[in-house]
């Protein structure tokens, strides 16, 4: 059976900012665990403003789809693959 090469996530009434957040962060491997800095620098939402940004990980971290870890550097947000209970491989 072959591996998928990517994992498609289905629009639950995500913006477009979100859409591309999901996806990138969970599949880019360097990018599932990712401070909200390093989420803005991707280069996938460089068409989008910072407060864009910023507006669309609360919002999914709010919705559940992110889930934040505090560390003493600051907070770091990654996917809740839980919450994603269609999430569609592609292969």
């Amino acid at each position: 059976m072959p591996n998928p090469s990517a994992i498609g996530v289905p629009n639950l009434r995500f913006s477009e900012e979100q859409m591309t957040i999901l996806h990138t962060m969970m599949n880019e491997k360097e990018c599932d665990y990712s401070m909200i800095d390093e989420i803005i620098q991707m280069n996938v939402l460089s068409d989008f403003s910072d407060k864009e940004i910023r507006t669309a990980v609360n919002e999914l971290t709010k919705r559940g789809f992110l889930f934040e870890i505090e560390k003493p550097y600051g907070c770091v947000y990654g996917i809740n693959k839980l919450r994603i209970a269609n999430m569609e491989f592609i292969y």
